[in-house]
């Protein structure tokens, strides 16, 4: 009773958005995908089910919000780590990765939407999209800072990228299918993080006479 009218309260004084969505992101943590209803959520909450609708029109505008909230997250991460990295660009290029994953593992059921949700496409997501790629521009823009450095072939940036993001986006999905076997957030996953990003960057370092995307 105490937890409900605590609810009720969050609800009065303007935070059921944020409370819905904190609600949804456990119970995809927990469940592995979004299979809960507004309604389900509502009553979770203590609120009527036509008080979701006040924040959210539908289930996918609140997917959509959790998404651009995660990828705004994970973009403000990523700023912070390369704030830290300092000047060198292939440690600032290194920390992006690293943060993604280390992202994942605190936030997984936020990164279960942002990673495996099919929202490419909509008006509903224009949002998320959006938020997306300002995460995707840091990672651009760092890139080809180290390509003016000289730590990164030349070439078409983006065919680096995607090659990079493959990596990373590998790792991640090992771990979200239970197949690392390590627990996230630990200090096997960290080193783990750290060992595969690292071993694998190395191999797009400039070598002479190599150009991306030449062949």
């Amino acid at each position: 009773m105490a937890e409900a009218k605590r609810k009720q309260a969050d609800y009065h004084h303007g935070r059921l958005a944020e409370t819905l969505m904190a609600l949804a992101v456990s119970r995809i943590a927990r469940e592995g995908a979004p299979t809960f209803t507004l309604r389900e959520l509502a009553a979770e909450a203590g609120v009527t089910h036509a008080a979701t609708y006040r924040h959210f029109a539908s289930r996918e505008a609140l997917l959509a919000a959790i998404a651009a909230a995660g990828y705004r997250e994970l973009r403000e991460r990523e700023e912070a780590a390369q704030k830290r990295a300092g000047d060198d660009p292939w440690a600032r290029l290194l920390v992006l990765p690293e943060t993604y994953l280390a992202f994942m593992a605190d936030a997984p059921g936020a990164f279960h939407v942002m990673l495996g949700h099919r929202w490419q496409d909509g008006e509903t997501y224009a949002e998320a999209r959006a938020a997306r790629a300002e995460s995707y521009a840091l990672l651009e823009a760092t890139a080809a800072e180290c390509q003016r450095a000289g730590v990164l072939p030349a070439g078409d940036p983006s065919r680096l990228i995607a090659a990079m993001l493959g990596v990373t986006h590998g790792l991640a999905s090992l771990w979200l299918s239970g197949q690392l076997g390590v627990v996230a957030g630990g200090a096997e996953m960290n080193e783990l993080v750290r060992e595969t990003v690292r071993a694998s960057f190395e191999a797009f370092r400039a070598s002479d006479g190599i150009v991306w995307g030449s062949a």
